[in-house]
């Protein structure tokens, strides 16, 4: 582990954390910030939990804005990644005669949350299968079009999918939908402070996410964001529900801690100077060497190289299960996702920060190795 990027953050001496991908992890420097905000606003919670508190937040979505290259009119901060979603999945016009398509890849929740919209409105949801290692896009659109038939309403895909960690090839996913005369839904939870989005999001009719995975942020911290014609509503009703302006209809759920979007300004600003001094980049280099290490003890990776995300990589390991692997992780003190992919393989994904080096690689390549030999 790094040293110098260690005093960064709250992590316990001895650990081994490849996992910030799943929950992020929050600076030192963002968590002082979050305390002083919390102590202001308990100070005076009557003042600075009103009409205040919607100018801060619009502030900060401003910023997110600006750092992320997105126009601040079609973007809100809300609670996280699963509202965000909520908000679109009860606000898209279903019908029995609509058709959704969602690949098999996505986020559990996300699945079901579609599976829950399409069955109160009667429409037909179909979930694709996409065979890993993906080498190519045109494989990616030939298994749709082999399993998907006539005319879809929304295609629902990842950015970069959670579990398999692979960067999907968007242009052809969005290409396709509108060939079959659908709107791409597009969840970005792991691109924000990973890889760039476009302005037009591949020309989607929304798009969701989190902050808090990439950037040092507070948990949670989740973002939303609309092609202008698409109108969502959150899915509480709440004082703000039917304002006119976007980050005010999201900036008031009812009673909720303000803190982790206040203090975004802090996070942002934090991970600028890690990309200016090239910390960032360090973490996409060593990366690269985990694919290394990982294919030296005969993992296999889940996509071919071009579609591989900067910083978090997964691998399927045959000879041993998910529960054997997690439980020989977690022994030797090392966090990293382990699951099952689709098929009931074993999977482990690895994401890098700041504060990983090759000493790390060496030792969750060297304790898998240990019970792969039993």
């Amino acid at each position: 582990m790094n040293l110098t990027a260690i005093e960064e953050f709250p992590l316990r001496t001895g650990l081994t954390q490849f996992n910030h991908a799943s929950y992020g992890l929050s600076s030192l420097r963002t968590i002082a910030e979050g305390e002083r905000l919390r102590r202001r606003i308990e100070s005076d919670p009557t003042r600075h939990l009103g009409a205040e508190l919607t100018e801060q937040l619009t502030a900060q979505t401003e910023l997110v804005a600006q750092v992320l290259d997105l126009e601040p009119a079609r973007l809100t901060l809300c609670a996280n990644a699963t509202s965000a979603a909520a908000a679109i999945t009860a606000s898209v016009p279903l019908s029995p005669d609509s058709t959704v398509v969602v690949l098999d890849v996505e986020y559990a929740s996300i699945r079901r949350a579609w599976e829950v919209a399409c069955a109160k409105a009667g429409a037909r949801l179909t979930t694709a299968t996409i065979l890993t290692p993906v080498e190519s896009a045109a494989d990616v659109v030939a298994a749709l079009d082999r399993q998907i038939a006539g005319p879809v309403d929304y295609l629902q895909v990842s950015v970069i999918t959670s579990s398999t960690a692979i960067h999907l090839p968007i242009p052809a996913l969005s290409e396709w939908a509108v060939q079959r005369g659908g709107q791409l839904v597009l969840d970005a939870a792991h691109a924000p402070g990973h890889l760039p989005l476009p302005a037009d999001m591949w020309g989607a009719m929304a798009a969701f996410g989190t902050l808090h995975k990439w950037f040092p942020t507070l948990r949670p911290v989740g973002f939303l964001w609309l092609d202008s014609d698409f109108d969502v509503r959150p899915a509480e009703v709440s004082l703000t529900w039917d304002s006119p302006d976007l980050g005010e209809r999201f900036a008031w759920p009812g009673t909720f801690d303000p803190i982790p979007r206040l203090s975004v300004d802090t996070a942002l600003g934090q991970w600028l100077e890690w990309h200016a001094d090239g910390r960032l980049a360090a973490s996409e280099t060593l990366t690269d060497t985990i694919d290394r290490a990982m294919v030296g003890i005969s993992a296999r990776p889940t996509a071919a190289p071009q579609f591989r995300p900067p910083r978090m990589r997964s691998f399927v390991l045959d000879r041993i299960t998910a529960p054997q692997l997690k439980e020989a992780l977690q022994k030797a003190d090392i966090r990293a996702w382990v699951g099952h992919g689709t098929a009931g393989e074993c999977l482990l994904r690895l994401a890098t920060h700041i504060y990983n080096d090759e000493n790390d690689i060496d030792r969750v390549t060297s304790r898998i190795q240990e019970v792969l030999s039993r």
